[in-house]
């Protein structure tokens, strides 16, 4: 076998991966800034804690991390499941034997069903379920460690400093 025709299946399934991990990761850091800030902002404007709501800060402050995490794990799996259902379809079809569905063809025949694009959809109540008690937690723990370890705003963007001084060969 050529080297094209052994390394070609290993790149097949870029293009599906990539249309739904994308739009999951950058959903997922959009809502829960826009979540996070939005509801620290409002519980800040009403004056209803002593002390300023900051994110990831103090208890409240990550209990705001886990439920802004929650929501946002919800809408990356609103806007990537399309693409998980038709990868695991894609898979699911190249095990029946034969060759593997194209993705085109499946996503016809999902709209051409009963239910038309909601079909896009099957099973997502499970998915958003998982998310959101995955995402809420992965950004609970990741505001509780940053703050176990004392890791601020500062020192990550310090970090950032060096590693773009080393790209422009300044150190």
């Amino acid at each position: 076998p050529s080297v094209t025709t052994s390394i070609k299946p290993l790149w097949s399934s870029f293009i599906p991966i990539v249309s739904r991990e994308l739009p999951f990761a950058v959903t997922k850091f959009l809502v829960f800034d826009l979540a996070a800030g939005s509801i620290a902002e409002l519980v800040n404007s009403s004056k209803l804690l002593d002390d300023p709501l900051q994110v990831g800060v103090g208890s409240l402050g990550l209990l705001l991390s886990a439920f802004a995490g929650a929501l946002a794990g919800v809408a990356g799996a609103f806007v990537s499941h399309p693409a998980d259902l038709i990868l695991t379809l894609t898979s699911a079809s190249s095990r029946e034997g034969g060759q593997a569905k194209d993705w085109k063809t499946i996503v016809e025949e999902l709209l051409d069903a009963d239910g038309g694009f909601l079909n896009l959809y099957a099973g997502f109540s499970a998915r958003a379920v998982f998310f959101f008690l995955v995402i809420g937690l992965q950004f609970f723990l990741y505001d509780y460690i940053k703050s176990e370890l004392g890791v601020g705003t500062d020192d990550l963007t310090l970090v950032l400093d060096v590693f773009y001084a080393i790209r422009q060969g300044l150190l």
